[in-house]
């Protein structure tokens, strides 16, 4: 199967910011759509059960969406993508706000708050069912998921990379499991030599055996 025909679903990009143990946490999603619109609007959001993301929205039972414009900085998507909140304050290294309470990037063309009402634990994912509770528009078009993966995700693994480097001396740096295709750490509860073999990127959908120890 070419996974990368699923490339050509159309779907934005989007992170999500939520709080574990009063800390704000986030990550980026893709799987992020509408449901319905009234009587309440509704969306489902499908988050990795290994990240610390998906722990938390469990925990608090809300969490916000911030939709990502096509003129965002590629280093918001490294910055959200490419690393865990376990060990990184993410939110620190970009412009945010607080909005009821959670975080939301200043440079959002939208943002949602939602709450869950259901949950269906999937494979590698949980399917969480929310109520849009609130709702806040911005300037700008939203980034196609398309056009990231065509245009922008090379632009945003270069200026992770940037960013880690100058953040601490390589001797400080922890052994890791990476992607090489799009430069996504794994960072699962799991042992990365004990996952399954059909596991794949949660980022790019490359397989396992695309990971290298760092």
């Amino acid at each position: 199967m070419d996974s990368k025909a699923l490339y050509k679903i159309s779907y934005g990009l989007y992170v999500v910011g939520t709080k574990f143990d009063g800390k704000y946490v986030g990550c980026i999603v893709d799987a992020f759509i509408q449901s319905t619109s009234s009587p309440v609007p509704t969306v489902i959001l499908c988050s990795i059960q290994a990240n610390q993301t998906n722990a938390a929205i469990k925990q608090t039972g809300e969490f916000t969406v911030s939709v990502l414009g096509t003129d965002v900085n590629p280093f918001v998507i490294g910055n959200f993508g490419f690393q865990s909140s376990r060990n990184a304050d993410k939110w620190s290294n970009v412009p945010h706000k607080i909005a009821d309470g959670l975080p939301v990037l200043e440079s959002a063309v939208a943002y949602l708050r939602c709450k869950v009402t259901d949950s269906k634990e999937l494979s590698t994912h949980t399917a969480f069912f929310c109520e849009v509770t609130d709702a806040w528009r911005g300037e700008g078009e939203p980034i196609i998921y398309g056009n990231y993966q065509k245009d922008m995700k090379a632009k945003a693994m270069e200026s992770f990379k940037s960013f880690k480097e100058t953040e601490k001396p390589p001797e400080a740096k922890e052994e890791r499991w990476v992607c090489q295709i799009c430069g996504y750490v794994y960072d699962g509860d799991t042992p990365f030599e004990q996952l399954p073999d059909d596991w794949k990127c949660p980022i790019c959908g490359h397989p396992k055996s695309d990971f290298a120890k760092e």
